[in-house]
């Protein structure tokens, strides 16, 4: 898991082939206009989804991981919680979804990080994370979901 700002993505464009791509279409696209839902910028292999939704009590909010595809979730506007530990002999709550590439769990107490505007966190296949947390009360927000395959 790394989470860190906009301005140092340029320190994360090595590890994968593809998160350039990402980076550069953050940097030159206006998110705060896009339509949401998903926007495909590599076909299948690196494509988007912009959301916007309220952030929950904690309680109400999923762990899940991923097989295929790497996140790279990035803060458009507002700033929420997200839990997050790294999978070792968790077992899953529900079957893996192909088609959606997830797996969710139930956990609890995970560490908490906080995803903020124009902040970004990357999640790999081996990283449990648990977004949608509100940190003081419920509050509206606009994020961007890439997706990389591996």
């Amino acid at each position: 898991m790394i989470l860190d700002k906009l301005s140092n993505s340029n320190l994360y464009t090595p590890i994968h082939k593809d998160f350039e791509k990402v980076f550069d279409f953050i940097k030159n696209t206006d998110l705060e206009k896009i339509d949401l839902g998903k926007h495909e910028i590599d076909g299948d292999t690196v494509f988007v989804v912009v959301m916007e939704y309220t952030t929950q009590d904690v309680s109400e909010c999923k762990s899940e991981t991923h097989k295929k595809y790497i996140d790279i979730q990035y803060m458009i506007e507002g700033a929420e919680h997200v839990g997050v530990t790294t999978l070792h002999n968790e077992e899953p709550t529900t079957p893996y979804n192909e088609e959606g590439d997830f797996m969710f769990y139930t956990l609890g107490n995970l560490p908490t990080i906080q995803l903020k505007k124009e902040h970004f966190a990357i999640f790999f296949p081996d990283d449990i994370h648990q977004t949608m947390m509100q940190i003081d009360s419920p509050k509206t927000l606009r994020k961007a979901v890439f997706k990389i395959l591996k």
